[in-house]
């Protein structure tokens, strides 16, 4: 019975979070989320295949082990194309479609021996190599059916550093983009996706040594299975909650944000924007509007974002968010010098941060203390 039950956990995981963000794109379309939808189901059919495999469902396997060939090689990319949609501006379709075309490749290579095979062989490579990681004694389509399982297991392992490396790229430049049009990055920025792309290396570097070692030596008992299947359900229980919570994504930016507006101004032009920027800022100041944008700026100034974003990013080397939240720090630690009557909350408010965690952060970013030390002192 819990062998039963390990087995089928990460399949039930993944069919009640499919569930969960179907219901949430019922309520509001989103295309990302609509990605992270495929990943999800993809991955329900992945561990349906192991449950299959680990309850010795050998009827079936063959059916189940061509869609297993597809979808143990596509999760990753699949996640990855998730990244793409929360990053990526206007993705590349045939790029995107290309990721896939591996995995397809894996699975059509399987499926047509599967239906070339007879049922001898079908079920000598089921017992020898499958549950027997045997294949010296297979021939005929038997052994091609072997190496096209070790195909599966080499495009896996390519795609895992492909798939870190290039999603990382895409986190940090989006994040980027964030910092220089926003002041208010609270719930803007992708932090929880990148935290869960060093988790999904790291887990599937831990799935390709289990399968290195053999998913038969896992078939003994529920023993040997629990670590796996409560692993991985944490795993995408982490990337179905961060994924149903992260709402922004790059087509909530302006899409000015992306396009360059000509060439800069000379060096003495971007010293006087800069000086204009700060008197703006200082003299009215803006930092006081919660959800003060790069563009309000540049609709001020009679500027456009390619130049408010040189003069501030490369100029002063600092962000925007970074900027007008500094001025915020400072206007709140004036406040709390001067009117110890208010409380912290009040400040937070009058300051222009939106959150308390935000507040708190920035607060110790710029002065090294918490608001509230700071007003111990």
């Amino acid at each position: 019975m819990l062998g039963i039950f390990m087995s089928s956990l990460p399949m039930i995981v993944c069919g009640v979070l499919s569930v969960l963000i179907a219901l949430s794109l019922y309520d509001r379309w989103n295309r990302a989320k609509m990605r992270l939808q495929v990943f999800m189901v993809t991955a329900t059919v992945l561990y349906l295949a192991h449950f299959m495999y680990f309850n010795r469902q050998t009827a079936v396997i063959p059916l189940t082990d061509t869609f297993y060939c597809f979808c143990n090689p596509a999760v990753f990319p699949l996640y990855y194309l998730y990244i793409e949609e929360l990053t990526e501006y206007r993705p590349n379709r045939w790029r995107q479609a290309l990721c896939l075309l591996p995995s397809l490749l894996c699975s059509l290579m399987a499926g047509i021996l599967y239906l070339l095979m007879d049922s001898q062989e079908t079920t000598t490579f089921i017992q020898h190599y499958l549950y027997g990681e045997d294949y010296t004694s297979l021939s005929g389509l038997a052994w091609w059916q072997c190496i096209a399982h070790l195909v599966v297991r080499i495009v896996f392992a390519i795609q895992i550093p492909l798939v870190l490396f290039f999603g990382f790229r895409r986190i940090t430049a989006y994040n980027t983009v964030v910092e220089s049009n926003y002041s208010n990055i609270e719930g803007k920025r992708i932090v929880g996706v990148k935290t869960l792309l060093v988790l999904f290396a790291v887990t599937s570097l831990v799935a390709f040594v289990f399968n290195l070692i053999g998913r038969q030596r896992f078939i003994d008992g529920p023993e040997p299975l629990t670590f796996p299947a409560l692993l991985f359900s944490m795993l995408l229980l982490l990337i179905g909650h961060v994924g149903l919570n992260q709402q922004f994504s790059v087509q909530d930016i302006d899409a000015e944000a992306f396009q360059e507006t000509g060439p800069l101004p000379e060096d003495g032009g971007v010293s006087e924007l800069l000086e204009r920027i700060k008197k703006l800022v200082n003299d009215e100041k803006l930092y006081l509007y919660p959800n003060l944008k790069v563009s309000d700026l540049a609709t001020r100034l009679h500027s456009n974002r390619n130049y408010i974003y040189h003069a501030i990013n490369v100029e002063m080397r600092t962000s925007f968010s970074d900027y007008i939240n500094s001025q915020r720090v400072d206007h709140a630690s004036q406040l709390l010098e001067e009117h110890p009557e208010l409380s912290i909350n009040d400040v937070m408010a009058r300051s222009g941060f939106t959150s308390s965690s935000a507040f708190y952060r920035n607060f110790k970013k710029f002065k090294g203390i918490t608001p509230t030390e700071k007003r111990a002192k």
